[in-house]
């Protein structure tokens, strides 16, 4: 069976079933993010916003959710308006691409749910180019502040600043690429699939591991060549910018 025919089975025998849910379930989008990867469906049922906030919210309350830990795979189901995936978007536009973009629709009236991923992915392409200089200018402060926490032998501050490094240089290899970023616990093995990211994660893999205060300056010198490589492919990001970083703080 495949992955929507068990959901839209799911949804009709399991979610219809418990009681006053069903006038809701039938206005609204839903949506399996399947965050944890066949281990555990994570379902959202996204409804319109008046059903939310004038009937819904006022029966369930505005952080209803239903655990079915006896279904197996076992599914988490959320409750939430459209509004609410909009405000998602906008607090975390990459990442909520990456969650919802994947997604498996089980059924969504009036291709709601469609059009709103639809006008948030437009967004992004738009926001792109800044979104990747903005980080980029970031990850090299970072980088640069790592330097100085070197100097002065302050391992927090050193193991803080190695692993927001990281963490930017993953987010920026997956946006040159024109993909939106997942949140840290996939960042690794989506940066694995992209051009250079294969390269780039064997680098922060090293990189996390290294105590020798030498290494680590020389290691982040490699993964900065690394991105400059990456983006240097793209001309909208000159030479000007990917050397002299600085001139561009905000």
């Amino acid at each position: 069976m495949s992955t929507l025919n068990e959901l839209s089975e799911y949804f009709e025998k399991n979610l219809s079933a418990i009681d006053g849910l069903r006038p809701y379930l039938g206005v609204s989008s839903v949506v399996s993010v399947e965050l944890n990867r066949g281990q555990v469906y994570d379902l959202m049922v996204l409804m319109p916003d008046s059903t939310f906030e004038d009937a819904f919210k006022l029966q369930f309350g505005e952080c209803f959710v239903v655990n079915d830990k006896d279904y197996s795979p076992p599914v988490f189901t959320r409750f939430k308006s459209h509004a609410w995936l909009r405000r998602d978007f906008s607090r975390r536009l990459s990442i909520a691409l990456w969650i919802f973009g994947r997604g498996v629709v089980v059924q969504d009236p009036g291709n709601v749910f469609g059009e709103i991923l639809l006008e948030y992915r437009s967004l992004f392409e738009q926001q792109l180019k800044g979104i990747i200089r903005h980080k980029y200018v970031e990850f090299r402060s970072d980088r640069h502040n790592l330097r100085q926490a070197v100097y002065r032998n302050d391992s927090l501050a050193i193991d803080l600043l190695k692993s927001n490094v990281i963490k930017l240089a993953l987010e920026i290899t997956l946006l040159a690429a024109g993909r939106p970023y997942p949140y840290k616990k996939w960042l690794p093995s989506e940066t694995g699939t992209t051009y250079g990211g294969s390269q780039l994660v064997d680098l922060c893999q090293n990189f996390t591991g290294e105590e020798d205060r030498e290494k680590v300056i020389s290691m982040s010198d490699d993964i900065v060549a690394t991105i400059v490589r990456i983006l240097s492919r793209d001309e909208s990001f000159s030479a000007s910018f990917l050397n002299e970083w600085w001139l561009h703080l905000a």
